[in-house]
């Protein structure tokens, strides 16, 4: 057993900066331009493009621990119980299947369609590959990578006699919690970008 690992894209970091430095000259030109008035008018929409590519790129995640697993998406963090975990699918993305039902990782992607269409011909392989060497862990949020070391928590946790096979313990369930903050700011933001452009 060991710390929590967070898999996150680094990549996706990168585009949420780009989009910040990009909005904050969009407001900045507004306001030079048109003064508070146009940027009360447009200043919503620049604003709203920051939070949805921070909500896609940014804040999604995949933690995985002694206790669970949790995925954090963009709409909802979902927390997986090891005693409620049966497996993990990496085709697509990766999905955990529980005693609760299916969940995809946002924050997890398939490696590439070249490795899903390999899987998808040979079945009966394992669809779990090597993390590429020389990349961080931020970098290696492939489902692949992160698969692998969910199997690698679950074997370590089995052998420790933390884990063992059967249904969960009574009251063990996948819990979900919605994003509430986040949905309302973006249809705050959605609506106030839709009534300066038609009152603009």
């Amino acid at each position: 057993m060991g710390p929590a690992r967070v898999f996150a894209a680094t990549s996706g970091r990168v585009l949420t900066v780009v989009a910040a430095v990009a909005a904050l000259a969009a407001l900045v030109g507004s306001a030079a331009s048109g003064g508070l008035g146009e940027l009360l008018r447009y200043g919503a929409i620049p604003v709203l493009g920051l939070v949805v590519v921070w909500a896609l790129f940014w804040y999604p995640q995949v933690e995985v621990s002694d206790g669970e697993i949790v995925l954090r998406n963009v709409l909802r963090t979902v927390h997986i119980p090891w005693p409620t975990f049966r497996g993990a699918d990496t085709r697509l993305s990766l999905t955990i299947d529980t005693t609760d039902g299916r969940f995809t990782a946002w924050a997890a992607p398939a490696r590439s369609a070249m490795g899903a269409r390999a899987d998808a011909a040979a079945p009966g392989r394992p669809r779990l590959g090597p993390p590429r060497r020389g990349r961080s862990e931020s970098d290696g949020h492939t489902a692949d990578v992160v698969a692998l070391e969910i199997a690698a928590r679950r074997e370590s946790l089995e052998r420790a006699g933390h884990l063992r096979p059967g249904p969960p313990p009574t009251g063990v369930h996948v819990t979900t919690t919605w994003h509430l903050r986040m949905i309302a700011v973006v249809s705050v933001l959605g609506a106030l970008a839709v009534a300066g452009a038609v009152l603009g």
